[in-house]
């Protein structure tokens, strides 16, 4: 227990919180910036797609793995410091982009550094909360991922719309390099196992054994990969919410153009909105749902991915509500509860994988998710909703974009079968993974 208040993990949990707060700050000015650009470089819907989405998400997932293998290796703390330095610089460097290309450049660069982000953080997470208050703690974590949206949307939108959206990324780059400086200050490296050891023992003699086990080496990334493969409820989790993911990026990143198009609302407006229903909305669904999980995974572990299930359905109704409505504060409740839905799958799918793994495969294990969520989910669903708007523009002119996502939503519905399916085998992989001998 020593090692756990030296490590002040509530300090800890708070300065993780606010670095994902700034890195989400970023994808949500890309949003709100994407029609200025679209004029700068007469840009068509599907370059936009491509510099929103697949840019970032391809060398995201060349650099997750490598960076996830190297988080169980390796102190987290210092490589998240490392890593986080060097995307505020990109980021600033995104500001003085002269042409299409660079601008594409950047966000290639943005996204490589940001791929460590998630599984060095979550790991050291994972170290400090036991597993029945685990999706809670994870959870708080991601309320970063909102509340960098709603700072992003609103900060984004004033700046963009009075000094142009090159101000915007020089606004995002200083906090980065601030917290940079504060992870090395202010956060230690947690030891590895140390929930673990406590919450499954309950005594110093019994934590030996692990604790001479963690001296050992992690095992290779082969072995990691097989015993992932063996999880079939995490195999069903994770391919579940890179569909969920595809959806929901695609109307993260297509909200603004289509408030703009549609609705011809004007940028400070449209940063206001989508704050206040992404961003607040979103924080409020990621603490509760993470709460509701563990509470819910107390009485039966079977009732997350349940729980996981319906909040899919939902996001499917409201997204479509979202697109469809023409009644202005009509979209902005039913964004809320979308964006409020979105988030809320966060601190559970984010536990989970932590959880359902080994103890020295966390990092390979929430590296393979956000990899696959951010090729495939990030990738393909903006740039995808672009390919469509631009196919459907002959026929439906500005409202292309709409229909568009209303496709792309569509996505949701066999996510809501698989996040079902999960439900039925976790709690033996849960057993699979807790009874495993300990892998250093």
């Amino acid at each position: 227990m020593a090692d756990l208040r030296l490590g002040k993990p509530r300090l800890a949990l708070f300065v993780l919180t606010l670095i994902a707060t700034v890195q989400f700050f970023d994808r949500a000015l890309m949003v709100v910036v994407m029609e200025p650009i679209k004029r700068e470089f007469t840009l068509s819907d599907a370059q936009l797609g491509l510099l929103a989405g697949f840019s970032y998400a391809a060398a995201f997932a060349l650099a997750g793995l490598p960076l996830g293998w190297l988080a169980d290796r390796a102190n987290r703390r210092n490589l998240l410091g490392v890593l986080l330095a060097a995307w505020s610089a990109l980021v600033a460097l995104a500001g003085s982009a002269g042409s299409y290309g660079a601008l594409v450049a950047t966000r290639i660069g943005i996204g490589a550094m940001d791929a460590g982000g998630q599984p060095c953080s979550v790991s050291m997470i994972a170290d400090l909360a036991p597993r029945e208050r685990r999706a809670g703690a994870v959870a708080v974590f991601y309320a970063g991922v909102p509340l960098g949206m709603l700072l992003g949307f609103m900060a984004g939108g004033l700046i963009a719309g009075r000094w142009g959206w090159r101000a915007g990324f020089y606004f995002a780059a200083l906090p980065g390099a601030l917290l940079a400086l504060a992870l090395f200050l202010f956060v230690r490296e947690p030891r590895r196992g140390a929930t673990e050891t406590e919450t499954e023992t309950g005594t110093e003699t019994a934590a030996q054994p692990a604790d001479a086990a963690l001296a050992a080496a992690p095992p290779p990334l082969a072995e990691t990969l097989r015993f992932m493969a063996g999880q079939a409820s995490l195999v069903a989790l994770i391919a579940a919410s890179v569909l969920v993911t595809g959806s929901s990026s695609a109307m993260m990143s297509w909200i603004g153009s289509l408030l703009v198009r549609t609705h011809h609302l004007s940028l400070p407006v449209v940063g206001a909105m989508t704050a206040l229903c992404m961003g607040g909305f979103g924080a409020v669904g990621t603490v509760v749902a993470g709460r509701l999980a563990d509470r819910l995974g107390a009485v039966d572990m079977r009732w997350q991915p349940r729980l996981m299930a319906v909040a899919a359905a939902l996001i499917a109704v409201f997204g479509s509500a979202v697109c469809l409505l023409d009644w202005v504060p009509g979209v902005a409740i039913a964004l809320a509860l979308f964006a409020a839905c979105v988030a809320g799958l966060n601190g559970p799918t984010y536990a989970l994988t932590q959880s359902l793994v080994r103890l020295r495969m966390r990092g390979i294990s929430l590296a393979t998710l956000v990899v696959l969520l951010n090729l495939i989910g990030v990738g393909v669903g903006p740039t995808l909703a672009g390919w469509l708007s631009d196919l459907f523009a002959a026929r439906y002119g500005a409202d292309s974009v709409r229909w568009a996502m209303v496709c792309v939503l569509a996505l949701n519905l066999p996510a809501v079968a698989i996040f079902w399916r999960a439900a039925a085998g976790i709690r033996a992989d849960l057993e699979r993974a807790a009874a495993a001998p300990a892998i250093a």
